[in-house]
Parts: C-alpha cells; sequence; structure tokens
C-alpha cells in the first residue's frame, strides 16, 4: 500500500499520524520537519534583511541565502516523506526465509543492503542540516537585528535535527556485517553533529550578548 504523502498534508494530520501506534511517520520524519522549520526560519531572517535599511551591505548575500534557504526547506520536506519508506526494504528482507544455507546467504545480503539504503536518508537529513547551520550563523550575524532570535533558534533547531537523524543512522549499525561502512560513517556523523553543535553554541551566545542575558 502507498504511503501517505506527508510533506503536502497539514501539519495536524502529520501529528496526528505521529501521535498514534501507526509504525510511520517516526524520528527521522519529525527530525527533517524541525530541520525544514529551521530552514524556514533561515529564509525569514534573510528575506527581513533584503531591502532593509541599514543592511545595504548584506542585501545580495541575504538574497542568496534566501533561495538556498527555501530550496533546503523543499528538501527537507521531500526527505521527511522519504524517511517513510526508508527502513521498507530491510523490514523485508529480514521476513525472508532462512531455511538453507542459500537462502541464508541470499537474506543476509538483502538485509545488508536494506539496511545501507535505510542509512541514506537519516545521513542526508544530518547533511542539510550542517547546510542550514551553516546558513544560520551567517545570516544571524548579518541580518536583520529585528528577527536575531529567530536565526538562533534556526541554529538550534539545525543541531537538534542532526542529532535526532544520527539515531536513525546508529540503529542501523547494530546489524550491520560491513564494519569498514560503519566506521566511514559514524566519522562523518560525529563530523556533522560536531560541527551543528560548535555552531548552535556560537549562534547562542551571540544572541543572548546582543539582546542582553
Amino acid at each position: 500500500m502507498a504511503k501517505e504523502n506527508y510533506s503536502n498534508a497539514p501539519l495536524r494530520f502529520f501529528l496526528d499520524k505521529l501521535c498514534s501506534k501507526s509504525p510511520e511517520p517516526g524520528g527521522g520524519s519529525a527530525s527533517a520537519l524541525v530541520a525544514a522549520t529551521s530552514a524556514g526560519l533561515c529564509g525569514m531572517l534573510a528575506a527581513l534583511t533584503v531591502n532593509k535599511k541599514g543592511y545595504e551591505g548584506s542585501w545580495d548575500e541575504m538574497k542568496k541565502i534566501y533561495e538556498k534557504a527555501n530550496r533546503l526547506k523543499d528538501e527537507m520536506l521531500n526527505l521527511l516523506q522519504k524517511d517513510t519508506e526508508a527502513f521498507d526494504d530491510a523490514a523485508k528482507a529480514f521476513k525472508m526465509p532462512k531455511e538453507t544455507e542459500e537462502q541464508k546467504k541470499i537474506r543476509a545480503e538483502a538485509i545488508e543492503k536494506g539496511l545501507k539504503k535505510a542509512t541514506e536518508v537519516p545521513l542526508a537529513i544530518m547533511e542539510k542540516s550542517l547546510e542550514i547551520a551553516r546558513l544560520a550563523i551567517s545570516t544571524l550575524k548579518k541580518g536583520n537585528e529585528m528577527a536575531i532570535t529567530d536565526g538562533a533558534i534556526s541554529a538550534l533547531f539545525a543541531d537538534s535535527a542532526a542529532m535526532g537523524a544520527m539515531f536513525n543512522v546508529r540503529i542501523n549499525f547494530k546489524w550491520m556485517k560491513d564494519k569498514d561502512y560503519v566506521l566511514k560513517t559514524e566519522k562523518r556523523l560525529n563530523d556533522i553533529l560536531d560541527e551543528t553543535r560548535k555552531i548552535k553554541e556560537e549562534a547562542l551566545e551571540y544572541t543572548l550578548e546582543k539582546i542582553g542575558k
């Protein structure tokens, strides 16, 4: 049966389904929604800076940031939908017969392939959350100070989205046999989390200093 198209459905529909016994949408899709919100906030701050008197030197950069943030928002909504399907192949592989040695081999290969496919979406959410975080800190420091807190929240949400998606990557590691793949992926996600956390901390400190602790 085809999955619901959550990316085009009302937010209430998504949240009601999330708060139910349905296995999807889950944490990965929720992380993508947080990241889409982060991109939206970053885009808003950029839009509020363009043509704003006193920020003429930032107008061109903010126009570019707005376009990137808007694109990332849409990409995150697409990943929100894809996450509902990410584990399908692995789930089917776990149900494959394992009576003979040949069946066990075919099943193991299918599980491995399915698990790697299942890591692609949450890892992409992490990668794009990092892109958003980088945009957020740039917009925060050069954008309209009247909306500075929105930039800080954008950075905060980008870090949270990356952290949330990380769990959906790591949960697949426990069944994987390809340890080189696991180590390579583990290093990448740790690098992402390290950078998003640093950006978040920088953004929060900068904003608190600006608005007064």
